[in-house]
């Protein structure tokens, strides 16, 4: 007999476990959440939804949550040139959608909105922190975990349907002999964190295009702005080394107007793709990361997560009837659906970081043209934002 009885066993409790937990609680299903950070460390990840995923959030009843509690709108982003020329204001607010901006906040709170909402739904359970999940058996009802938590407990759980969410490493994806494939791209994403920005009140990204890739200014919740940009791998040993003042003249070489901006180092992403070659095997899912890991240049793997966790709720059978049969046949399904439209997604993505590992002069005047032509062509920068927005892309 095991301690815990649950319908989804989620293992990994960042944006993507945390937000299926909350989506399936929500619906009644029995959920515990497995996490082992004690608290999520405030990195540079992702930090912004799209319109079509704020809209999902308002199906599910968790859309005034995230406002409530920090969360803010950004009505887009506006493109210059590295002489702060304008050249394109990729504004959604006069889109005809539900809800026509992007929500933003910290990356961690993120994931902390989702379960302080789950929590409110008495199916939900979670365990954090834990230094181990092992799987003891699977059998024709069931799947069964021993859970050791930090402070020394150990309980066994019983699941229906096991999601896995643990990251880019994915640990449990390897033992359940999941086949992933990866890409390693040839530059590295670096960001800076500057306390001293000021965003405008419509809180838009500002990105330049520089003779080096892209610089975008990306404003944060509780103020300040994260700044991106790519530098190419043999460069990350001595931009660890930089100073503030290193820094601040790096980036006042390649966009002027913030030469006398304070700022430090976030962190240093050397960017890969990875896919796997299967996303369910019996009663276990993969999501997330774990799943499908994006370029990040684009910040596509959140939004994407969560696209995905709702179609996934489309198809899961009502609590009533809700076995271990049915969720291996509601997975199969679930992967057929969905699997080509990520793979599409996958391949613009891929061709994005290429292009971001690429770029140079001559890609810089490209693309000064093309967002010239894109703010002067009413039809196609119509499309440029639905597609920014995150609609028609699956």
């Amino acid at each position: 007999m095991t301690d815990i009885n649950t319908d989804v066993l989620i293992i990994g409790g960042g944006v993507a476990g945390s937000a299926a937990a909350y989506a399936l609680s929500k619906r009644g299903y029995g959920v515990l959440l497995l996490e082992k950070s004690e608290k999520p460390q405030d990195t540079a990840r992702g930090d912004h939804l799209q319109p079509a995923v704020c809209e999902i959030l308002g199906k599910w009843s968790v859309l005034d949550h995230f406002l409530n509690n920090g969360a803010k709108k950004r009505a887009g982003s506006l493109w210059f040139d590295e002489d702060a020329n304008f050249l394109m204001d990729a504004n959604v607010s006069n889109l005809e959608i539900p809800e026509p901006y992007f929500m933003f906040m910290n990356h961690e709170e993120i994931s902390g909105i989702f379960v302080s909402a789950s929590e409110k739904n008495e199916s939900f359970s979670f365990l954090c922190p834990i230094i181990s999940c092992v799987h003891v058996e699977t059998n024709e009802k069931e799947s069964i975990f021993e859970i050791k938590s930090k402070d020394g407990t150990v309980k066994t759980a019983s699941t229906k349907m096991i999601v896995i969410a643990d990251g880019v490493a994915s640990n449990m994806g390897r033992y359940f002999k999941f086949e992933r494939n990866s890409f390693r791209y040839e530059r590295a994403l670096a960001v800076l964190f500057s306390d001293e920005y000021e965003a405008d009140e419509f809180n838009n990204l500002r990105t330049y295009l520089t003779d080096r890739g892209i610089v975008t200014m990306i404003p944060r919740a509780k103020g300040g702005c994260k700044i991106g940009l790519t530098i190419n791998r043999e460069e990350i040993k001595s931009w660890k080394k930089m100073t503030p003042i290193e820094y601040q003249e790096f980036i006042g070489q390649l966009v002027p107007a913030y030469k006398d901006l304070k700022m430090y180092s976030a962190g240093i992403y050397p960017p890969s793709m990875i896919i796997a070659e299967n996303w369910a095997k019996d009663n276990i899912v993969l999501i997330g990361d774990a799943c499908h890991g994006l370029h990040p240049g684009r910040s596509q793997g959140m939004n994407t997560t969560i696209k995905c966790v709702d179609h996934l709720l489309d198809l899961l059978p009502e609590k009533g009837s809700f076995n271990k049969e049915n969720v291996v046949q509601t997975l199969d399904q679930y992967q057929k659906s969905m699997k080509s439209n990520i793979n599409e997604l996958l391949e613009a993505n891929h061709s994005m970081g290429l292009s971001m590992d690429k770029f140079d002069h001559e890609s810089k005047v490209h693309d000064i043209e093309k967002f010239k032509l894109l703010e002067q062509n009413k039809e196609a920068g119509h499309a440029y934002r639905m597609k920014s927005a995150g609609y028609g892309v699956f």
